[in-house]
Order: C-alpha cells, then sequence, then structure tokens
C-alpha cells in the first residue's frame, strides 16, 4: 500500500482515506470499571474464554467472591455470550441474576464484587484511554502513583484485608533536608533527586506493594500482604539505608540524601468504615515520621 500517493480528484475524501489509511477494527474487550482491577481491560478471542480468579483463567480477577472458574465467555457469530460455570455466587447481567446472557456493549455485568462491560474498541482508542488512566494515575515527576489513586488503592487493599482478618499497614517517608537542595543546585537538581529517590524505593519494594508520592518530598507505602510490625521496621531500615549509600550525580554535582521512617500497623476493624480507619493511619504514621524528625533525622520510627 503506497500511502505516499497523492489524492486523487476522481476519488472522495472517504474513499482515498479507505483505500490509503490503515484502520485497525473494532475488537471487543472485557473492562473492568469496579472491583480491585478496575481500570483493566481484556482483549477477547474468537471461541471461549473462561473468568474467574485462578491464575489459569483466560481472564483473571483479583475477587474473593469470585469462584476460581467462575464462567465462560463465547464469542460467536458476532454474538457475545457469557454463561454461569456453577459459581458460588451466581453472575449478574444488567443488574438480574442469570445463568446465560447475551452481553451487549456497555451493559454492567457483575462477577463478585467486580462490575465489568463489554466495549469494542479500536488500537487508537485504546492507547489514547491508557494514556489517559495513566495521567490519572501517575505522578509525572516520579513515575509511581499519585495520591489520589494512592487512596483508592489503600481503601481496596484494607477493604481485602479486613474481609481476611489480615493486618495491614502503612509507611510515611520523608526526604531530610530537601529544600537546601533546591536552595543550593537548584530545582533540576531537586527533580532529579526525587525521581532517583522513587527509583532507589522501587526497586526495594516487593511487587504487590503499594508506592506513591504522597506530596512534595513526602513518600508512602503499604505493604501487602501478611505483615508484621518488625518485618516493617526491617523493610524501611534497608530502604533507609540504601538511601543512606546511594550517590546522587547530576552533571557535574553529585550528593548524598538521608530519609526518615514513620510506619503504623493495626488490624482493620469491621464497626468503622474503612476511609475513617485510612484517614487515622495516615495520622499516626505521619506522627512516627514526626517523632524520627525529631529525634535526629535519618531513623525509623513507629507509633502503636
Amino acid at each position: 500500500m503506497d500511502n505516499n500517493r497523492p489524492f486523487d480528484p476522481n476519488e472522495t475524501i472517504v474513499e482515498h482515506l479507505q483505500t490509503h489509511i490503515e484502520i485497525s477494527p473494532r475488537q471487543p474487550h472485557v473492562v473492568l470499571f469496579i472491583g480491585p482491577d478496575s481500570g483493566k481491560r481484556f482483549k477477547l478471542r474468537p471461541g471461549t474464554m473462561t473468568i474467574g480468579r485462578a491464575p489459569e483463567a483466560d481472564i483473571t480477577i483479583e475477587d474473593d467472591w469470585a469462584s476460581r472458574i467462575h464462567a465462560v465467555i463465547e464469542w460467536a457469530d458476532e454474538v457475545i455470550r457469557i454463561k454461569d460455570n456453577g459459581s458460588t455466587n451466581g453472575i449478574y447481567v444488567d443488574y438480574r441474576r442469570v445463568d446465560s446472557a447475551i452481553l451487549a456493549q456497555g451493559v454492567p455485568l457483575q462477577i463478585g464484587h467486580s462490575v465489568m462491560k463489554v466495549d469494542f474498541k479500536d488500537d487508537a482508542e485504546i492507547r489514547l484511554e491508557e494514556d489517559l488512566l495513566r495521567n490519572a494515575c501517575i505522578d509525572g515527576l516520579t513515575g509511581i502513583f499519585n495520591r489520589q489513586h494512592f487512596m483508592k488503592r489503600a481503601i481496596e487493599e484494607y477493604s481485602y484485608a479486613r474481609r481476611n482478618g489480615l493486618p495491614v499497614g502503612l509507611i510515611m517517608i520523608d526526604i531530610d533536608r530537601f529544600k537546601p537542595i533546591n536552595d543550593t543546585h537548584g530545582h533540576q537538581m531537586g527533580d532529579f533527586v526525587l525521581n532517583k529517590f522513587a527509583s532507589v524505593i522501587n526497586q526495594l519494594k516487593r511487587k504487590e506493594d503499594i508506592f506513591a508520592r504522597y506530596g512534595g518530598e513526602e513518600f508512602v507505602i503499604i505493604p501487602c500482604g501478611q505483615i508484621r510490625m518488625d518485618d516493617v521496621f526491617g523493610f524501611c531500615e534497608r530502604i533507609r539505608h540504601a538511601i543512606e549509600v546511594c550517590e546522587f550525580r547530576f552533571g557535574d554535582t553529585t550528593i548524598r540524601i538521608t530519609a526518615s521512617f514513620g510506619f503504623h500497623t493495626c488490624k482493620i476493624a469491621k464497626n468503622k468504615k474503612i476511609e475513617t480507619q485510612l484517614n487515622a493511619m495516615i495520622k499516626k504514621a505521619d506522627q512516627a515520621l514526626y517523632n524520627a524528625k525529631e529525634n535526629g533525622r535519618n531513623r525509623t520510627e513507629y507509633l502503636l
């Protein structure tokens, strides 16, 4: 195909575009918009695909209320159909429990606590949506989660922990004496320090841990899974030491920095709102961080 071929005056503009520009076809996707995996998109293929919480499912969702292989989605003859696979909690299409149903575009499908829909998009539309989602969730300077997305993920993680009776933790981190870095070496150096600081922590944290820039030079981590106070303290100390020995080299300037850590661990109460308890945890971790600053900086403190 010659995309550079000149426009033929006997062609209409539409005919010219159809002939000389590759337009990717619209394909059906399952898009999750409520639940722990909200924002995820799964491309359907002709034939059958399984959906559930098992790793071997074609579409895996992190939802305790979903069965391992909860349902089967079949795409044939331009029709997309969902069938219950004998699940414990059933499937709901357009908020009605069904054994089998045709999935029309945009109609909500609920499996466990996750709500999704079928959507038809081409590659360009998907890339645009991914860019928009990234911009809404990611801090532009450091490439990690921003504060808004952190709060959303924290509520999801703490809800999961409450259902399963798991302890939770929250770590607040602050770069020591960050303002003099900007004042002495300029804001470009300051931005570089923030970016590399986040990168060092990213390499040390586990994949499942939730890490975000909370604001300015302050960062926050939720360690996920089974946690103990001693483990969280050791984790903070490993990061603190890695930061302390790291060289931050920008142009001809090399500096070293330190950071202070404060954390709190507890179990989520069943009789209080998750948001209220999250705010209380942030306050306690922030107080522990303040204590670390008051006690000399470059140290880890915790609050019971």
